[in-house]
């Protein structure tokens, strides 16, 4: 799977969120300092019909913590459909965590501005 750095210096590849309403293709920030698997936009999460399936302690990078709700997805990710656990966020950017990117390789060339996840 290729994908890109923007001009903000963000490695970004496409991904498709599915819910029980509807699926959204969109580009989604490698996030690395993110241990879950995606983080959609609140606005797109309630076109797709997601279901509430737990709430999680987490711990943010400016050390706050608070628990967070988690709803259940199928995120496809260089054609393979996985269940995944999503997480919401008020910003306008989705992001790919590393829960999905265990079995893969990430390598992101900021020179040539490719990202590839393989």
């Amino acid at each position: 799977m290729r994908g890109f750095v923007n001009e903000y210096g963000q490695p970004l590849v496409e991904i498709t969120v599915t819910g029980i309403r509807d699926s959204i293709t969109c580009p989604a920030v490698v996030d690395s300092g993110f241990n879950g698997d995606v983080c959609i936009p609140t606005s797109i999460a309630i076109q797709l019909g997601l279901e509430l399936v737990a709430a999680y302690p987490i711990e943010l990078a400016d050390g706050t913590k608070r628990n967070e709700l988690v709803f259940a997805g199928d995120v496809v990710l260089d054609g393979r459909r996985e269940n995944a656990e999503v997480f919401l966020t008020e910003a306008q950017d989705a992001l790919l965590g590393t829960g999905l990117l265990w079995d893969s390789v990430l390598e992101i060339d900021f020179i040539k501005r490719v990202v590839e996840i393989g």
